[in-house]
């Protein structure tokens, strides 16, 4: 019997530390989300939910996602887009952030995807997320490779990753994403 304990708690020990290498390994400094996330909210650029919330650990979908974007830029204060109809077929004009999406798609911050979708409640990846931002930043045509990896060198070399060891296909909290969008804040324009 003491070798079946024994055994059994190696295994347990075993597991534990695997969990918590994983989870080590792929977070990203709880205190820089949240005072990143709290400086966003200081700038207006992010909010929270209905009771205050910021549901840092939430994913963010693709629409909440450009309207921090827009929000950050201030692009929704000074780009008229009502004569403007909207480009992509699953945004409906109840959609909370049917304006945003026209403004970001004026400003050529998004283009879509082929068949005339946005895909608004669709979680964003990091790639995208990056993607959007080299786009206001002005670094969007100087990309030169393949899809992410050119997405992923530039936003290394500008720093608009910092802080953040994530791969380019993972879908973004919303803390990981005030990150991102702190970092752009640090960035000249090009």
């Amino acid at each position: 019997m003491r070798k079946l304990e024994r055994f059994k708690i190696i295994i347990a020990l075993v597991v534990v530390f695997m969990l918590f290498a994983t989870q080590a390994s792929a977070a990203v400094d709880p205190n820089i989300i949240k005072n990143n996330a709290n400086a966003l909210v200081k700038l207006g650029i992010m909010y929270g939910d209905e009771k205050g919330n910021l549901n840092l650990g939430n994913n963010i979908k693709r629409c909440e996602f450009v309207a921090l974007v827009i929000r950050m830029m201030g692009y929704e204060k000074n780009t008229d887009v009502s004569n403007m109809e909207m480009p992509f077929k699953d945004v409906p004009q109840k959609h909370w952030a049917y304006k945003t999406i026209k403004v970001a798609f004026k400003r050529g911050i998004i283009s879509g995807y082929g068949d005339n979708t946005f895909r608004p409640n669709e979680n964003v990846s990091f790639a995208e997320a990056q993607s959007i931002l080299l786009r206001v930043l002005n670094y969007g045509n100087t990309l030169s490779g393949q899809w992410p990896e050119n997405v992923m060198n530039k936003s290394a070399a500008l720093g608009l990753n910092k802080n953040l060891d994530l791969p380019a296909n993972k879908k973004l909290t919303r803390g990981e994403a005030s990150v991102l969008i702190y970092n752009s804040l640090t960035i000249n324009f090009n």
